[in-house]
């Protein structure tokens, strides 16, 4: 039986706990003082290290002055809905199906975003990771698919997929081989390091601090594996000079599982060694400055 606190339930209850919190605009330190407890308490709990008895969870309540009835409802409504959207659609699971094959397009877009979910479900398990946001797709300005706090530093995360029709598993060496398409959605204008202009699909050195590449197309199993934005392959593409080649990262970027350098399977162990070199940035940054 999956425990409570790695359940889908528990974590919006994690994350209505937060909203409440900021709803008043306390820190986590003082509601900590609140409690007599110290910080590391309403830390551990935000980010799902520990599990909150009821008793503890009636003492918060009381503090920040909500109705614990109501959050356990928005809780039960929200994880539990009776209405799924092919109820509302009106197609069954089997014509889905057979749409997303006729449809390779279709199923690669959305094999991406439901990539993009098992990885927030994955990262909201870390201990350490105190707030993940997506933003907007369409906000150009926020660069990465999500964006996380973890230890007062926060990192945005790109996540791609791998092509499909590059997969290919190696029986001698039992290792799975591909590729990552690894670029932007359209076309857009960028503005490189040395201030020149480009329009281009490739992705930009720096943009954003890790690349999350989902291996499901590998062995239909949600694995990822993870890179620093530093340690990618640039451009070889003609198209471009040198100089901006330099700047910019490849659109397919080979990949095996398991893992081999620059990637890494175990995205805390990355973390660790990117707060150790005190990469990543201030929340600020993000405007994630409240979520801490």
């Amino acid at each position: 039986m999956t425990l409570s606190i790695f359940t889908e339930q528990y974590a919006k209850f994690r994350e209505l706990l937060i909203q409440y919190r900021q709803r008043i605009s306390f820190t986590q330190a003082q509601l900590a003082q609140a409690l007599n407890r110290p910080q590391s308490f309403v830390s551990k709990y935000e980010s799902g290290e520990r599990r909150l008895d009821i008793i503890e969870f009636l003492e918060i309540a009381e503090i920040l002055q909500f109705d614990p009835c109501e959050l356990l409802k928005r809780v039960n409504d929200d994880t539990l809905a009776t209405q799924t959207i092919m109820d509302e659609w009106e197609v069954t699971a089997n014509e889905l199906t057979i749409l997303l094959e006729e449809n390779p397009s279709l199923r690669g877009m959305l094999l991406g975003y439901v990539a993009e979910l098992k990885l927030r479900k994955i990262i909201a398990n870390f201990p350490g990771v105190k707030y993940i946001k997506k933003f907007d797709d369409h906000d150009r300005k926020k660069k990465g698919d999500l964006h996380i706090i973890y230890h007062h530093r926060a990192f945005s995360i790109e996540s791609k997929s791998l092509q499909k029709t590059q997969s290919k598993w190696d029986k001698e060496s039992q290792i799975w081989f591909g590729k990552a398409q690894v670029d932007a959605s359209d076309n857009r204008e960028i503005i490189l390091p040395n201030g020149r202009k480009l329009k281009t699909t490739l992705l930009i050195r720096g943009e954003f601090d890790i690349l999350a590449v989902n291996c499901y197309g590998f062995n239909k199993t949600w694995n990822f594996q993870f890179a620093r934005n530093r340690d990618l392959p640039c451009s070889s593409y003609k198209k471009y000079t040198e100089e901006e080649r330099n700047f910019l990262i490849s659109s397919l970027i080979p990949v095996s599982w398991p893992p081999q350098p620059p990637f890494y399977s175990d995205l805390t162990e990355l973390l660790e060694q990117m707060l150790e070199n005190e990469e990543g940035c201030d929340p600020s940054e993000f405007g994630l400055e409240q979520e801490i």
